[in-house]
């Protein structure tokens, strides 16, 4: 049964979220700011490396540092906070640690995504995998910025200029190269609400499907258990 009400607040939730999607779409459509400028990456944001392990990372659970590697963060730029590794490291400078409002990307992958950081937990690191973006320039706003790189243009370009071979690389250079579209910041607050809006929707349904996975496996063992081997049509 608590599964039962949860799966109804999760749709109800989820429900509500594409209400709100649906009414940002519309004032978007009929927004009346255009395209001002055209800016690089470089011009309006700080872009630092990850943290540099020297060996492998080794958890520890009473560590003094998170660590977001390339697993925690998913193909459509989700952070995944409950699984953080924590391990120990000494003598760690505060200009490691990430914080809200940046922006994470993935560097070292076949999938180079952007993340916004929310909520992230205190004195938390990501691995070299990454670039942090720090926006510089007030023209942009941070949840926009990841917003666009996640878009075809920005994917098309990163597909073209992209070093490796199994795995692709995408250096400083090419991502502080890259051009991006600057509207009007109304418009711009609008798409990173809208993006927001749009991974906690995801994320929403993913938890849902999960507890109807594990309310179905929970009822199927109850019957096996109760009828032994019983076919389940007597």
């Amino acid at each position: 049964m608590y599964l039962i009400a949860y799966n109804i607040r999760s749709l109800t939730n989820a429900k509500k979220i594409i209400d709100i999607v649906v009414n940002i779409c519309y004032s978007i459509k009929n927004a009346k700011g255009n395209i001002k400028m055209k800016v690089q990456v470089d011009q309006i944001a700080e872009i630092r490396s990850g943290y540099l392990f020297k060996e492998g990372i080794r958890e520890d659970k009473g560590g003094n540092v998170a660590v977001v590697q390339l697993k925690d963060v998913d193909d459509r730029g989700i952070i995944d906070l409950k699984n953080l590794y924590k391990i120990k490291l000494e003598n760690i400078e505060k200009s490691n640690f990430i914080i809200a409002g940046e922006i994470l990307f993935k560097a070292k992958t076949n999938k180079p995504i952007a993340a916004i950081v929310s909520n992230i937990p205190h004195n938390t690191i990501v691995t070299a995998h990454y670039f942090v973006i720090k926006i510089k320039n007030l023209i942009v706003r941070p949840g926009y910025l990841a917003w666009y790189l996640n878009q075809r243009p920005a994917q098309i370009y990163f597909d073209k200029h992209a070093g490796g071979t199994r795995i692709q690389i995408i250096n400083k250079q090419v991502l502080g190269n890259l051009e991006i579209e600057v509207p009007d910041l109304n418009i711009q607050a609008k798409i990173e609400k809208l993006y927001l809006l749009n991974n906690k929707e995801q994320s929403l349904m993913d938890l849902l499907k999960e507890k109807k996975k594990i309310l179905i496996e929970a009822k199927l063992l109850s019957f096996i258990k109760k009828h032994g081997r019983g076919k389940l049509n007597e």
